[in-house]
Formats: C-alpha cells, sequence, structure tokens
C-alpha cells in the first residue's frame, strides 16, 4: 500500500514533511494526505453541490503560494500548514477535475451533433 500512494501522489516522503503514528512514517508527506483527504471531502461534495469554478481555483490558490515559499526558500512550512492547504487544494482540484469532465463532455456532445468526432480536432 505504501508503494501505490508514493507512485499515485509522486511523493518525496521527506520524513521532516511527513506525519508518524506510533513511530511509523505515514507512506506520503503532510502535504500529500491533505491533498488525499481532500479528494475525498471534495468528492463527497461533489454529490452534494458543484462549487462555481471560481471557487474551485481559489481553493487551490493557499497550496500553491505555500509550496512556491517553500520550494523556493522563502519559507519553511509546518506540516499542519501543509495538511490543511493540501485538504484545501484536494477539494479544488475535485472540482476542476469535474469541470473538465463536463467541459470534455459537452464539447464531445456538440462535435456528435455536428457529424465530426473529437479526433479531428486534435488529428487534422
Amino acid at each position: 500500500m505504501n508503494r501505490y500512494f508514493q507512485f499515485l501522489f509522486l511523493c518525496h516522503r521527506l520524513p521532516s514533511r511527513s506525519f508518524f503514528y506510533r513511530g511509523v512514517q505515514f507512506p506520503i508527506c503532510a502535504r500529500c494526505t491533505g491533498i488525499c483527504i481532500g479528494y475525498v471531502i471534495g468528492i463527497i461534495l461533489a454529490l452534494f453541490k458543484v462549487l462555481p469554478f471560481f471557487y474551485a481555483l481559489i481553493l487551490t490558490i493557499p497550496m500553491i503560494i505555500d509550496g512556491s515559499g517553500q520550494l523556493f526558500n522563502k519559507w519553511l512550512s509546518t506540516n499542519y500548514r501543509r495538511l490543511v492547504t493540501g485538504i484545501l487544494g484536494g477539494i479544488g482540484i475535485v472540482f476542476m477535475f469535474l469541470y473538465a469532465a463536463l467541459l470534455f463532455w459537452s464539447l464531445t456532445i456538440y462535435l456528435y451533433k455536428k457529424g465530426e468526432y473529437i479526433g479531428s480536432l486534435i488529428f487534422n
């Protein structure tokens, strides 16, 4: 199971950026753990209400800012900050994928009604 999470998220698994439970390191870092939790929360939320795309985009901004600031050595985040920004980002990513799927579906239906197929956009 540990390998699946590591490859699914392409996680670095640094011990200083990971949670430990009873002395055992989580299979993914704190931010990836948050993203995974955010995916679950986002899927549950999507069953009841679809957030507007703008809100989904807003939810990913804290994760982008925190990750970028840490990448360029502007600050050092705590694991709890990584977890929270990961959860928010995970929820936003779920809704962005949902909008991308709906857009692709709408495009497919539109092209079908015109008598074309989706491959004609790519291969012609």
